[in-house]
């Protein structure tokens, strides 16, 4: 298993740890989350060992938020099911009253959850401790704490939000600072089972108007530099065009105060008289390293790297006009192929993200980048006013009907570029040796049981992703696997081991095929002018991923069938994941 920290999982999970053959009347010792964490899940995951072995065995839990627990209520474990060897067997029941549980035998775990609603609060001191009963009488243990952060308990993981922007310190040297307030759920950082070092990561960049925000007159601003509150770190890169807001920690909720500095003299304005858009986008920083490429030697393929065969990418490239330098045949060097670090979206762009773009790009351009359908989940209108024309029904669904013109200018607007298909791959797998057919691993195609998911009117697969064209057949907000609406485990997240979600369904991907072998694509510069480092819109294109739509067979990380894909027109079932060059 991977080593990503899914603080959403909605569990309560003892590990059982047996030492010594006798029984033992000693408490239970509680292992996890560590006495006074904060940060917490507010559907926690608590871990407890005992010192028993080959007995079943009940506990007692306790969880209130205050530091006399007795008389408190307990959770009471009675009702024994066998498990496999580290695996939970049973069925996917929840807890609705206290004696409705599962107990384990001596080589198994205990997964003990509730789907109750809601769960517990968010930013609230909560105290637990835990008793074994059966097969003896045994003492409370001690009693730890822990502080829970927040979780939009109804709202997907990608819950990233703006707030409190201002500018002040504007000096004669042509330097503003911008601040901000930046909030976000779930944010991790860690190490892969192979041993690749990730973490999300917030793409923050800003636009401003000299002219109160009038029609046309957003431009791109040049960043320099800045700080960010307890949990981040911040970097800005050569090209100055935003800010990376790379996460140090792992919580369910994490907020900090930033300041980025402005140079307005650099972008000929005087920023006295500015006003400003903070933008941020989730992205996940996949680290350096060989990974597997085709695996199984994919499906389809337009000049895929190593011809549709199953190849290791163990460098970045070093030379040209060959196939077997890791890079496509004539490929220049630096020709991204996912073996050098890179960012990519967490999430697909969202509608809600998509309608900031538009208000902010001139109305005669935005008029041919609008989609007005309101099939499939698509639900934006243009009736508002500047600021504010386009707008979103919810602003976290996943945005479709995009175009790969469509697509392109965003990029460019945002200063980020299309993803690669290799990158596409590196994204979806573990360092090498790692062979993985689907992001969250080997495990067949899942069943298409469904359920009726929070705020999406429409029922959809319950586990790993929205595919197989379920229930009223539509797009979903962006991260709902991994938002904590129901149990899941960090395999049935559906994400990869980056913790990258939707891979795999809810919408085709477009990404720049390896065909593409004329220039390094570079990230855009800010302007709604892409790069002629890019293809143009629809050719040497890919799309990837499968969607809501489709069955089981586009779904693999290396599956082809939109490879060489022309169409310039829109799709209910086409959307994108932007990506960066460090």
């Amino acid at each position: 298993m991977n080593s990503i920290k899914r603080p959403i999982i909605v569990n309560i999970l003892m590990a059982l740890a047996f030492m010594t053959p006798a029984l033992s009347f000693a408490a239970p010792i509680l292992i996890s989350p560590a006495n006074g964490a904060t940060g917490v899940s507010q559907s926690p995951t608590l871990v407890l060992a005992d010192f028993t072995t080959g007995v079943p065995t009940q506990y007692l839990i306790q969880v209130a938020p205050n530091a006399d627990l007795s008389g408190v209520a307990t959770f009471n474990q009675s009702v024994a099911r066998t498990f496999a060897t580290g695996a939970f067997t049973g069925t996917n029941a929840t807890i609705s009253v206290t004696n409705d549980a599962y107990s384990s035998v001596s080589t198994g775990t205990f997964v003990y959850y509730s789907s109750s609603t809601p769960k517990l609060s968010a930013n609230t001191v909560y105290y637990w401790r835990a008793q074994a009963v059966i097969p003896y009488s045994g003492a409370w243990s001690s009693i730890n704490s822990f502080t829970t952060g927040q979780f939009a308990s109804t709202s997907p993981v990608n819950h990233l939000a703006i707030s409190g922007v201002s500018i002040f310190g504007a000096s004669n040297t042509g330097l503003a600072n911008i601040g901000f307030t930046i909030a976000e759920n779930n944010v991790t950082t860690g190490t892969s089972t192979n041993n690749g070092a990730y973490n999300t990561a917030d793409w923050v960049f800003i636009k401003f108007s000299t002219m109160s925000g009038a029609d046309g007159s957003w431009n791109h601003a040049t960043l320099t530099g800045g700080i960010v509150g307890a949990g981040a770190t911040l970097t800005t890169p050569s090209d100055k065009k935003g800010v990376y807001l790379n996460h140090t920690i792992v919580s369910s909720y994490w907020t900090a105060g930033t300041t980025v500095t402005w140079d307005f003299g650099a972008d000929g304005v005087d920023g006295k008289s500015a006003i400003v858009k903070v933008f941020a986008i989730a992205m996940v920083k996949v680290p350096t390293g060989s990974y597997v490429h085709n695996v199984n030697g994919g499906s389809g393929g337009s000049n895929n790297y190593g011809n549709g065969s199953e190849a290791t990418v163990t460098g970045p490239g070093t030379v040209t006009g060959t196939g077997t330098n890791n890079l496509p045949n004539g490929a220049p060097v630096g020709w991204p192929n996912g073996y050098n670090s890179f960012y990519i979206g967490r999430y697909e762009i969202t509608q809600g993200q998509y309608a900031d773009f538009l208000n902010t790009i001139p109305e005669a351009l935005a008029s041919t980048r609008f989609a007005s359908n309101t099939d499939a989940g698509h639900n934006m209108t243009n009736t508002g006013t500047y600021p504010n024309k386009y707008a979103a029904g919810d602003r976290n669904t996943a945005k479709n009907y995009i175009s790969f013109a469509d697509a392109w200018t965003y990029y460019s607007w945002a200063a980020l570029r299309p993803m690669t298909v290799m990158e596409f791959e590196k994204a979806g797998r573990d360092l090498a040796p790692d062979r993985r057919i689907y992001p969250w691993g080997t495990t067949s195609v899942p069943a298409t049981t469904t359920y009726i998911p929070p705020n999406e009117g429409a029922t959809a697969v319950r586990l790993y992703l929205n595919y197989n064209n379920s229930g009223s057949g539509k797009v979903m907000n962006v991260g709902r696997y991994l938002s904590g609406d129901l149990y899941r485990t960090a395999e049935q997240t559906g994400a990869s081991p980056w913790g990258i979600a939707d891979l795999a369904g809810s919408l085709f991907e477009t990404a720049i095929n390896c065909s593409w072998t004329t220039s390094v694509p570079l990230n855009g510069n800010g302007t709604t002018t892409y790069p002629a480092t890019w293809p143009t819109p629809g050719s040497s294109a890919s799309r990837l991923g499968g969607s809501w739509a489709n069955d089981a067979s586009p779904i693999q990380i290396s599956g082809r069938s939109g490879d060489g894909y022309t169409d310039t027109g829109r799709n209910y079932d086409v959307g994108t994941r932007a990506a960066r060059t460090p």
